[in-house]
Protein backbone atom coordinates (compact mmCIF):
# COMPACT_ATOMS: atom_id res chain seq x y z
CA UNK A 1 0.00 0.00 0.00
CA UNK A 2 0.98 3.49 -0.62
CA UNK A 3 1.57 5.82 2.02
CA UNK A 4 -0.73 8.52 0.94
CA UNK A 5 -3.47 5.93 0.38
CA UNK A 6 -2.81 4.42 4.04
CA UNK A 7 -2.71 8.19 5.11
CA UNK A 8 -6.20 8.47 3.62
CA UNK A 9 -7.28 4.82 5.06
CA UNK A 10 -6.71 6.64 8.80
CA UNK A 11 -8.11 9.75 8.44
CA UNK A 12 -11.27 8.34 7.30
CA UNK A 13 -11.50 5.68 10.21
CA UNK A 14 -10.35 8.64 12.42
CA UNK A 15 -13.26 10.48 11.29
CA UNK A 16 -15.52 7.84 11.73
CA UNK A 17 -14.63 7.10 15.42
CA UNK A 18 -14.73 10.70 16.31
CA UNK A 19 -18.40 11.15 15.17
CA UNK A 20 -19.23 7.92 16.78
CA UNK A 21 -17.81 8.48 20.18
CA UNK A 22 -16.77 11.30 22.14
CA UNK A 23 -13.29 12.46 22.54
CA UNK A 24 -10.72 10.25 25.11
CA UNK A 25 -11.20 11.80 28.72
CA UNK A 26 -7.77 11.31 29.68
CA UNK A 27 -4.33 10.17 28.61
CA UNK A 28 -4.93 6.74 30.18
CA UNK A 29 -8.30 6.11 28.64
CA UNK A 30 -6.93 7.01 24.86
CA UNK A 31 -4.02 4.51 26.32
CA UNK A 32 -6.30 2.01 26.64
CA UNK A 33 -8.16 2.96 23.72
CA UNK A 34 -4.85 2.56 21.30
CA UNK A 35 -3.42 -0.50 23.40
CA UNK A 36 -6.90 -2.42 22.67
CA UNK A 37 -6.42 -1.31 18.58
CA UNK A 38 -2.82 -2.78 19.01
CA UNK A 39 -3.75 -6.15 20.85
CA UNK A 40 -5.68 -6.97 17.95
CA UNK A 41 -3.20 -5.93 15.04
CA UNK A 42 -1.35 -8.16 17.27
CA UNK A 43 -4.00 -11.26 17.06
CA UNK A 44 -4.21 -10.80 13.35
CA UNK A 45 -0.34 -10.82 13.18
CA UNK A 46 -0.75 -14.30 15.07
CA UNK A 47 -3.27 -15.76 12.40
CA UNK A 48 -1.85 -18.44 10.56
CA UNK A 49 -0.23 -17.19 7.11
CA UNK A 50 -2.89 -19.58 5.17
CA UNK A 51 -5.80 -17.86 7.34
CA UNK A 52 -8.42 -16.52 4.12
CA UNK A 53 -9.19 -13.12 5.25
CA UNK A 54 -5.18 -12.48 7.36
CA UNK A 55 -4.42 -9.69 5.15
CA UNK A 56 -7.89 -7.69 5.05
CA UNK A 57 -7.72 -8.23 8.94
CA UNK A 58 -4.06 -6.93 9.02
CA UNK A 59 -5.05 -3.96 6.89
CA UNK A 60 -8.07 -2.83 8.80
CA UNK A 61 -6.30 -3.22 12.51
CA UNK A 62 -3.66 -1.52 11.54
CA UNK A 63 -5.46 1.74 9.66
CA UNK A 64 -7.29 1.32 13.70
CA UNK A 65 -4.34 1.80 14.84
CA UNK A 66 -3.19 4.49 13.24
CA UNK A 67 -6.65 6.31 13.75
CA UNK A 68 -6.63 5.70 17.22
CA UNK A 69 -2.61 7.11 17.35
CA UNK A 70 -4.17 10.41 15.75
CA UNK A 71 -6.98 10.49 18.18
CA UNK A 72 -4.46 10.09 21.16
CA UNK A 73 -2.58 12.89 19.62
CA UNK A 74 -5.97 15.12 18.90
CA UNK A 75 -7.61 14.30 22.00
CA UNK A 76 -4.78 14.28 24.58
CA UNK A 77 -1.70 16.48 23.31
CA UNK A 78 -3.37 19.56 22.30
CA UNK A 79 -2.82 20.81 26.00
CA UNK A 80 0.47 22.05 27.44
CA UNK A 81 0.49 18.11 29.18
CA UNK A 82 2.60 17.39 25.41
CA UNK A 83 4.02 21.16 25.19
CA UNK A 84 7.23 19.81 26.30
CA UNK A 85 7.99 17.19 23.73
CA UNK A 86 7.04 19.73 21.07
CA UNK A 87 10.16 22.37 22.90
CA UNK A 88 12.14 19.19 23.29
CA UNK A 89 12.05 18.05 19.20
CA UNK A 90 12.97 22.14 18.08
Amino acid sequence: MRPEIAVAFIAQEYKKASSAFPKFNSAHEGWAVLKEEVDELWEAVRLNQKTPDRAERLEEEAIQVGAMAVRFLVDCCSSQDCAALRTEKQ
